[in-house]
């Protein structure tokens, strides 16, 4: 199971990384450096990895993006407790400056206990 929850994280990780090269070959003016960009992958990874092994959360449910240091959150969860949670996991990883936290609360994907 630990496995998987690593493959899920990279694979996320990566995908940001494509992301945002395909982004600069469409010639778009890149808003960091190549250093700054490559910290912030690293953190959202590290942040995606945090909520793959929090067994509370739903990674594929909460998007990360990170600029600066600072982790925006988004997506949605079923109760609050988990927007709370999401928050607390991507502040108590390694980098993240400030978490700017825009998940919703839709009940209708609340985990039955």
């Amino acid at each position: 199971m630990q496995t998987r929850k690593l493959i899920v994280a990279v694979l996320l990780g990566a995908g940001a990384v494509v992301g945002a090269t395909a982004q600069a070959a469409e010639g778009e003016a890149p808003k960091q450096s190549m250093g700054e960009y490559a910290s912030d992958a690293m953190i959202t990874t590290k942040v995606k990895a945090a909520f793959v092994a929090d067994e509370t959360l739903s990674a594929l449910d909460i998007a990360v993006e990170t600029t600066e240091g600072t982790v925006t959150l988004t997506g949605t969860v079923g109760t609050e407790a988990e927007v709370e949670q999401a928050a607390r996991v991507a502040r108590d990883v390694e980098g993240v400056k400030q978490v700017q936290n825009d998940i919703k609360v839709d009940p209708a994907k609340a985990r039955p206990n």
